[in-house]
């Protein structure tokens, strides 16, 4: 699992300036149409107030918009929306959009990064950053009202700073992490973490002999750590087991192995994770589906399949489906914050999307509501449901 290749910077361009919602529908229409609910949004996408208020609401779904463009000088620019939901009915509960300098790039959940897994940390745990790399190898944050990056270092000082390849924001604590490549070709590089607002001078450093200790502190700590290095993972709640999944052998287990001389067999995060071999998951059993989250130590749900394992990993138990068989387009589920429910994004027949609920019990989803694209241009719009706050 190798430290992912870095990517080709970005040219600069002239800063693109772009209509809040870039001539697209109505947020409170879309948040009222088709819901259970939702007619308490009607004026809400008119309200000023709506491009203020937060986002994070208890009890809402907040949906992330992606758009690529053309900068004009052979690269990509990027505009990020967020819109937020109440997760009881659907009302439009807030809006923000964000056109970020013309060379930024956000993290994940735009162009060219496949599925668009690992997006919750790609944004802090209040919802007012994202995290991107600059010139392709500096990672930043960048405020989601103005677009202006936070805690930006001193661009007169005579310093050389290590490259980076891959930063996350921690759900739990908001520092922003990523990795410190020293050298131009891959090894065993410390992570780096900060206050984003803070700036460099609240940076930390972490050993990568030190990295395992990261993997088994704790879930949310895990998974951060392995999103620097482009691993899309969860990590059971208290660390140490963590759920990935390849194209061609499916989802599978691993342990957390520091390896006979404490250091791993390979670069990044990654070189610490060792393959369980569960029973159930084997050559001949192989389960194709990307995790999702863990609902508790021996529950994990992946795509919409739950899967119980025995205490030590060793075999698989039991599977479920959590919706019946259908043939419409479905997002990653999110654990709502009582772990009773889940919901998701879902694209039927006449290619519109909703914001669905479910249960654990097997049942027919629900619908919250309709989510319209807020820009006509769809060919280049990543839709992506965050999370449940």
């Amino acid at each position: 699992m190798g430290r992912r290749i870095v990517k080709a910077g970005l040219a600069a361009g002239a800063a693109l300036v772009l209509a809040a919602c870039g001539g697209g529908s109505d947020p409170a229409t879309g948040a009222g149409a088709g819901g259970t609910g939702g007619g308490g949004g009607s004026e809400a996408g008119q309200d000023g107030a709506a491009k203020t208020t937060s986002l994070a609401q208890p009890d809402s779904l907040t949906v992330a918009f992606c758009q690529t463009l053309d900068n004009g000088g052979g690269g990509k620019a990027y505009q990020v929306i967020l819109r937020s939901f109440a997760a009881k009915d659907g009302a439009f509960a807030g809006e923000r959009t964000t056109a970020l300098p013309p060379d930024a790039e956000p993290i994940t959940g735009c162009d060219d990064d496949g599925p668009s897994y690992r997006v919750n940390t790609a944004f802090n745990k209040d919802l007012t950053l994202v995290a991107g790399l600059v010139d392709g190898d500096r990672a930043a944050a960048f405020d989601l009202a103005t677009g202006h990056e936070v805690g930006a270092p001193d661009p007169d000082s005579f310093t050389k700073r290590p490259k980076n390849g891959g930063v996350a924001f921690h759900p739990v604590t908001g520092r922003l992490w990523y990795d410190l490549q020293s050298h131009d070709f891959q090894s065993t590089d410390p992570l780096g973490s900060r206050d984003p607002k803070g700036g460099l001078k609240t940076e930390e450093s972490t050993p990568f002999a030190k990295i395992p200790d990261l993997l088994e502190q704790d879930g949310p700590t895990a998974d951060t750590a392995l999103a620097t290095d482009g691993i899309h993972a969860v990590t059971v709640p208290d660390g140490g087991v963590v759920a990935t999944s390849t194209t061609d052998n499916g989802l599978h287990l691993s342990r957390v192995d520091r390896g006979d001389d404490g250091e791993g067999s390979g670069v990044g995060a990654g070189a610490f994770l060792g393959d369980l071999a569960t029973v159930g998951l084997d050559e001949d059993n192989k389960v194709f589906c990307e995790p999702a989250f863990w609902r508790n130590a021996t529950t994990l749900v992946c795509d919409f399949k739950q899967l119980t394992f025995s205490a030590d990993y060793k075999k698989l138990l039991k599977t479920e489906d959590l919706v019946p068989e259908n043939d419409r387009v479905n997002g990653q589920p999110v654990l709502s914050p009582d772990g009773k429910s889940f919901a998701f994004l879902s694209k039927g027949e006449d290619g519109r999307r909703g914001l669905f609920r479910g249960d654990f019990s097997g049942g027919e989803p629900k619908k919250i509501t309709s989510v319209d694209p807020p820009v006509a241009d769809e060919d280049n719009l990543r839709t992506t449901l965050i999370r449940w706050n």
